[in-house]
């Protein structure tokens, strides 16, 4: 498994609640992209920092989530401002010692799905 952390500050024209209407109106792309196993939203209007957590089932997956034009449309959206992304592997022998039921998608982490 790969993740990916995206976060970003809000420009001052979009609304903490504008942003979720978005992210509302965006989430049935995320749910339907191949290989993505889970993202979390991640969203703190007090300090103004939003973003995601991303789980791919394989580095393949990862790979094909930055070359896609859903990616492209989060790295360039114009309310979206100081981006930053991580990239990494998911140590899964570590993961299932403190995780061992953590369900993803229906399956568990770290087990084939």
């Amino acid at each position: 498994m790969h993740t990916i952390v995206i976060t970003f500050s809000l420009t001052p024209d979009m609304s903490d609640a504008r942003y979720r209407e978005v992210c509302a109106d965006m989430a049935p792309a995320f749910a339907g992209f191949p290989g993505l196993l889970a993202k979390v939203w991640l969203a703190d209007p007090d300090a103004n920092r939003y973003g995601g957590i991303y789980l791919f089932a394989d580095d393949a997956a990862a790979d094909m989530y930055l070359d896609s034009a859903l990616f492209r449309t989060v790295r360039t959206f114009p309310q979206f401002t100081d981006l930053t992304m991580l990239r990494m592997p998911v140590d899964e022998t570590a993961t299932r010692r403190t995780q061992p039921g953590l369900a993803v998608v229906g399956a568990t982490a770290g087990s084939p799905a």
